[in-house]
Parts: C-alpha cells; sequence; structure tokens
C-alpha cells in the first residue's frame, strides 16, 4: 500500500486539491514540515508530529511542508506528484492574490504597480513568489530573488538541484490540461474520493471586486511590464501547452 505526497507550490491550484479531498479520513494537510493534518478544517481534526506517524493510516498527504524525505517517517511507500502551472499566468494571478491579501490581512489598499511588484515579489509579504523551480531544491534556494540572473557557482548548482529532484516526481499534473480530472484518476489508485462539488477555491477576480478593485490581466500591461515577465520567469517551469513558454522536455 503507497500513500502519494503532493507538493503544493504557491497559486498553482492545491487549495482547490486539499479541499476537495480534505474529508477523505486517510487524507493528511502538511502545511510545515514537521507534522501532518488530519481531518483537515473539521471539528474532530487532530495533529501529528510527522517522527509520530508510523501508525497513522495516511494515503494522501498534500501542502507546502511536502519534501522528498517523507519515506523517513512514514510506513508506506512514497509517490510523489506535484501541480505545475503556465509561469505567466501565475505572476499574474500572484500579483492580483497579492493586492487581495493586502485589503484582507492588512486592510489596506495597496498602491504598488505592477512593475514594482514583480521586481520585488520574492520580498513582499503576505505573499512572497519565489520561481516553481525553487521549491524541489533546499531552503537556501529561496534566497534566490525569483527573477534574478543565476550568478553564482552556489546559485547554479541549487538550480541544477532543482531540476534534477524534479525528475523524481512520480506524477505531474498541469493546471491548463484539466489537471482536477487528471488528478482524480490517480487519486483513486489511493482509494481517494473527491468531493466533486469543489472544483475552484481562490476565485481572485471576484473578491477582488467586491473591494471594488480591478483584477488586473497580462493583456493589460505595458511593453515595459511585459517585458519583466519574460526576465522573471525565463528559467521556470509552467505547463507542456504553455502559449508563452517551450515545453518542459523533462515532462513529454
Amino acid at each position: 500500500m503507497e500513500t502519494l505526497a503532493v507538493f503544493h507550490i504557491l497559486k498553482n491550484g492545491g487549495t482547490t486539491l486539499v479541499n476537495r479531498y480534505r474529508t477523505n479520513s486517510t487524507f493528511a494537510y502538511q502545511r510545515v514540515s514537521d507534522e501532518l493534518v488530519f481531518n483537515f478544517k473539521q471539528p474532530n481534526q487532530h495533529k501529528v508530529l510527522i517522527e509520530n506517524c508510523k501508525d497513522e493510516n495516511v494515503r494522501l498527504i498534500i501542502g507546502h511542508g511536502v519534501s522528498f524525505d517523507l519515506d523517513k517517517h512514514l510506513q508506506n511507500p512514497i509517490k510523489y506528484a506535484t501541480i505545475l502551472r503556465d509561469p505567466v499566468k501565475r505572476i499574474m494571478s500572484a500579483y492580483n492574490y497579492f493586492k487581495l491579501e493586502m485589503i484582507t490581512v492588512h486592510s489596506h489598499i495597496t498602491d504598488i504597480d505592477f512593475a514594482t511588484w514583480i521586481i520585488n515579489c520574492s520580498r513582499l509579504h503576505p505573499t512572497p513568489v519565489y520561481a516553481q523551480y525553487q521549491k524541489f531544491s533546499n531552503e537556501q534556494c529561496l534566497r534566490i530573488d525569483y527573477g534574478r540572473k543565476i550568478d553564482t557557482a552556489y546559485e547554479q548548482e541549487l538550480y541544477d538541484q532543482a531540476i534534477n529532484n524534479l525528475q523524481r516526481l512520480d506524477h505531474v499534473f498541469f493546471m491548463e490540461d484539466n489537471y482536477l480530472k487528471q488528478f482524480d484518476k490517480i487519486a483513486k489508485q489511493y482509494d481517494q474520493k473527491p468531493n466533486l462539488a469543489i472544483c475552484y477555491e481562490h476565485n481572485t477576480k471576484f473578491n477582488l471586486s467586491q473591494h471594488g478593485i480591478d483584477y488586473v490581466n497580462y493583456g493589460e500591461l505595458t511593453d515595459i511590464e511585459k517585458q519583466l515577465v519574460k526576465e522573471t520567469t525565463a528559467k521556470d517551469i509552467g505547463c507542456p501547452h504553455s502559449e508563452t513558454l517551450p515545453p518542459i522536455s523533462i515532462f513529454l
């Protein structure tokens, strides 16, 4: 019996998956690296430190805290997966989500324009944004700002490590390729049943409109801003059917 562990990358549909599967008794949410949360968002939810999970019946784990060392703590063999997204669509989603979070978290309508945000997005809270590949290197990789040129041997080593680790994944889903349907097929192999009523969680465009704020689309950017997007996402990974980047050969 195997367990499926899913790396949740920011703005890549992970929240939808969590809520779609969280009612399964063998599902666990891993927001941080050292604990699992069972019955997530339920009145009887409970947390278990990762080193105490040997006897837990867990078949599906999703979260920002997932890493490749889960096999050290769980009894079942681990299969790893993630969801990737067209980097340009992701960066636009992240900017709009940043504006929304500034309102909901800080009660402040931000006046930070897109160009300023994208240059500093790796350092801006409440939602700093990193390249998708950085999820698959060690935490030191997050010191490389999204879009900054990799200009040291150490940074190149971290990048190469991340790309190599991507090839350790057993399943890769793409948001632009009907990822929920594809994931449901695989999840069935792990005895997981989806809540089909949940198909989209972060409706940022609608939520922004409730505060009188427009959602910014890529087509509305200036030529200078589009160039910043191109430079920022140049080394990132994304959808094999992307309209903005060439296919990723390791997943074809």
